[in-house]
């Protein structure tokens, strides 16, 4: 009953709730699982609840407002440069103690850098002049997508800026601030300096927590093989370095009889180990891993110098509490999970299975990898939608080759470069060869059969369910009493895994525009349960792609495994640019195109688009006339598009369609201008719609007064970017389709908006 109230209500009022309750399960478990739990049970529920209202509370973070004489123009001011990360394609600038007449913010700006500008040499601590467009933290609002605007808020950021062609960055002077970035930077520049291209990417993020230079290929690569984990700079890196300063340190006091005659020098090579771990932690970035395991390692230490006996699950417990009483909203992170159940799981092996001489070590080890693979998949499974079914066996070979071997070799660069350089040098790119050896193998490893395995994943209150009974079976004693109990929760657990993702009954129709800057993507749920794609535009990136980031997260958070068919309106990357990796990840039954023509056929993009669906089997169906069909106990109508050789460009011959359920009627119009909408009204095509999506984005072009008055809607969506450089939606087109009665929504303004219809009620709700 519980879960079912639960989903009922919007995606992020249940990720709040659920999340909400999660936070006092440790706590509980942890009072049951006392005999005598006496006062403290208390002080564990309220530390619990506190925990878990402060996550909460926190994803509330809001953007301070910029002056509207900065906001969305170009601007020259003075900064700091915080930090530095080079990409392919540009480079990201981290500006501290921005000044200028008109705006002195507190806070970070996150300034982009584009190549064609002739980037300049400034590194961390340099003070430079800057001329660039300014604009508010923004990120798209999606239902199963990352909340970008939150993450950058959450870091500091408190406004974002570009600097194009005619902009740029110059440095007039160097300031003492940000030494630690600034030895990042040095660190990297030495990096790019010394590997070649294909090793520089890796040996950054292992070294510096730098991932920039990691091309798109390769960390879909690192995601299939389940090691992605391996470049986020951890406790196994900080072990390492603590481990190895205590080990020499411990031996170099000994040699001196004075000394450890008298006192004992584990304790003070455990307080000298303490400088160097955390010199290190700030050179890797200070990630919410880092931080983890630099409170561990350094609860350790001091645990080691006070004669303290060792107790991991308090530390553990500690390091939590320590970031979530900085940064609460790390509980919602997947990372945080992952990172602190790893841990976890580690300890709790530890503490049950003998870990005496090298085959008790070997056996930990083994089992802690294959455990750790089993306890995170659901957790992974829900956050990234992913399964790596050889993840488990390709770890036991790449934890001990790039956790000790390649990174204990980049260590040893580091520290012997500023003395020895030319050893330095040879011990860097002794680590760039491991580095090589374990790309080519996770390269090699995802053209193995089922390797990439993509999945919509758990519904939340099914993990809700997984966690709430898989936390009690752990708390339960170890006993014969007990043992069946702890085994029929774990099973139970398990069996919650399988709670439904889409709960809308059927005879529903669900339509979601999503929220995709600058561009248009629609995404259908026809009454009978069949799923389609309505253009999938946006940006890519080496880093980052519309189609798997949003497109694709969007469908498996409402639990899609196969499209009924994908439609590209027509051929322009705004509509279409996404669409190749959606058609990877879901099984579709069919390509619908307009007509194309030879100069749309010799475009890479399109090429890519065909070459990709005959590859996967997909059938491509060109539409050059209108046609209609019943589907799950609604109709689809393809408007007859404007020949080739009428159209005066790919705009006007833009594939319409329109979804009949009950008494609604739904218009999708793609980018069709004045031209295709005089065509659709000659033949008679165009009828009054409850819901209309504003053709070209709302552009002068379109949206003529006849196609107005012919189509009538009560809700207009405009798909439109924040502060895209065209102005869209016009405020003309905008007025016109408001005299007209309509109400306006915009992407830009509501996020992701979704319509519910039974064939007589219709719901509107966008994104919070």
């Amino acid at each position: 009953m519980i879960f079912g109230i639960i989903a009922t209500l919007p995606a992020l009022a249940q990720e709040r709730v659920v999340v909400l309750g999660i936070a006092l399960l440790p706590a509980g478990a942890a009072c049951w699982s006392r005999k005598k739990a006496g006062r403290g049970v208390v002080w564990l529920l309220v530390g619990g609840m506190v925990t878990g209202v402060l996550a909460v509370w926190s994803a509330r973070v809001e953007a301070p407002e910029l002056p509207p004489e900065v906001a969305r123009q170009k601007v020259e001011f003075q900064a700091v440069v915080a930090d530095r990360e080079d990409r392919s394609d540009s480079v990201l600038l981290m500006l501290d103690e921005v000044a200028s007449p008109l705006w002195n913010p507190v806070g970070l700006v996150r300034l982009t850098v584009y190549r064609q500008s002739a980037i300049p040499a400034v590194s961390p601590g340099d003070r430079v002049a800057v001329r660039a467009r300014v604009r508010p933290v923004s990120g798209a609002r999606n239902p199963g997508g990352f909340d970008y605007r939150h993450y950058l808020l959450e870091s500091g950021v408190v406004a974002m800026a570009t600097a194009g062609k005619a902009d740029g960055v110059r440095r007039i002077g160097q300031t003492d601030r940000w030494f630690w970035n600034r030895q990042r930077q040095r660190i990297s520049d030495w990096i790019v300096a010394t590997l070649p291209v294909s090793q520089q990417g890796l040996a950054e993020a292992l070294l510096v927590g730098k991932r920039g230079r990691l091309d798109g290929e390769l960390q879909n690569a690192l995601f299939v093989s389940g090691t992605f984990h391996l470049v986020a700079i951890s406790g196994l890196h900080l072990s390492l370095v603590a481990g190895t300063v205590y080990f020499l340190t411990r031996l170099a006091l000994t040699l001196i009889l004075p000394l450890s005659r008298r006192w004992d020098m584990k304790r003070a090579a455990a307080l000298i180990s303490l400088l160097p771990v955390t010199g290190y932690a700030f050179l890797a970035g200070w990630s919410v891993s880092t931080q983890r395991a630099f409170i561990m390692v350094a609860l350790f230490m001091l645990a080691v110098a006070l004669q303290r006996q060792r107790q991991s699950w308090r530390l553990l417990t500690l390091a939590a509490v320590a970031i979530l009483c900085v940064r609460p909203a790390q509980l919602l992170n997947a990372g945080f999970q992952l990172s602190f159940l790893c841990v976890a799981v580690i300890l709790y092996l530890i503490d049950h299975l003998p870990v005496q001489g090298w085959k008790g070590r070997l056996g930990v080890t083994l089992a802690s990898t294959v455990a750790i693979g089993v306890v995170t998949a659901p957790l992974s499974w829900y956050a990234f939608h992913r399964v790596s079914p050889y993840g488990m066996g390709i770890n036991l070979i790449a934890i001990p080759w790039v956790g000790e071997l390649a990174t204990s070799l980049g260590l040893a660069a580091m520290v012997v470069q500023p003395v020895w350089p030319e050893a330095g040098g040879w011990l860097l790119e002794a680590m760039g060869w491991a580095l090589e050896k374990y790309r080519q193998g996770v390269e090699w490893s995802v053209q193995w059969p089922g390797a990439d395995w993509r999945t919509p994943g758990p519904a939340l209150p099914g993990m809700a369910w997984y966690v709430a009974l898989g936390t009690i079976a752990v708390a339960l004693r170890r006993s014969g009493r007990w043992g069946w109990r702890r085994g029929t929760l774990a099973l139970l657990a398990v069996l919650g895994l399988g709670w439904p993702k889409e709960t809308l009954p059927e005879g529903w129709l669900r339509l979601i525009v999503l929220d995709v800057g600058q561009a248009l993507s629609v995404v259908v749920r026809m009454p009978g349960g069949e799923w389609s794609v309505f253009d999938a535009g946006g940006a890519v990136s080496p880093r980052f792609n519309v189609g798997e980031a949003v497109i694709s997260s969007a469908l498996w958070h409402h639990g899609v495994k196969r499209l009924e068919r994908v439609v590209v309106s027509h051929p322009q990357r705004d509509h279409m640019a996404g669409m190749t990796r959606v058609m990877r990840n879901f099984p579709v039954g069919a390509l619908w195109l307009s007509r194309l023509t030879e100069s749309d056929r010799n475009r890479s993009d399109v090429q890519d688009l065909l070459a990709e669906a005959g590859r996967l089997g997909v059938p491509v169906h060109h539409f050059e006339v209108g046609a209609s069909f019943s589907e799950g106990g609604a109709m689809v109508r393809v408007l007859p598009p404007m020949p080739a050789e009428e159209a005066l460009k790919s705009n006007d011959r833009s594939l319409a369609v329109e979804i009949v359920h009950g008494a609604h009627r739904f218009l999708l119009t793609g980018d069709l201008e004045a031209r295709g909408e005089a065509w659709l009204l000659g033949r008679g095509a165009l009828r009054p719609v409850r819901v209309l999506l504003a053709p070209h984005h709302g552009s002068l072009t379109s949206s003529s007064w006849p196609f107005v008055r012919a189509v009538r809607p009560e809700h207009v969506v405009f798909s439109v970017g924040a502060d895209n450089p065209w102005g869209f939606p016009r405020s003309e087109v905008v007025g016109r389709w408001a005299e007209g009665g309509a109400r306006i929504w915009r992407t830009d303004r509501h996020g992701a908006i979704q319509f519910l219809s039974d064939g007589q009620a219709l719901t509107v709700t966008s994104a919070p």
